[in-house]
């Protein structure tokens, strides 16, 4: 049904993310830890860190940012791109 193309995660994403705050009713600090834990059973993220990822979801859901799943950032130990904030 999903591919591993930066859409679909993207997708996939906003699906647990939901998921997560809905199971926590709607308590955000408990829905993060949700969120982290159904990351960590799906193997397409494990090269993210996990903690980022969040943050970074959350602001592309709140502030209506793209997200960008090709960002350096995200990966475990990746740095910010320059010029980024």
């Amino acid at each position: 049904m999903f591919r591993n193309d930066p859409r679909d995660l993207a997708h996939i994403l906003g699906l647990m993310q939901k998921e997560a705050i809905e199971r926590c009713n709607f308590d955000q600090t408990a829905a993060k830890r949700e969120f982290a834990q159904s990351l960590s059973y799906d193997r397409r993220f494990d090269s993210f860190d996990y903690g980022r990822l969040i943050e970074r979801v959350n602001e592309a859901r709140t502030c209506g940012r793209t997200l960008d799943l090709d960002d350096p950032y995200l990966q475990r130990g990746g740095n910010k791109r320059p010029g980024s904030w």
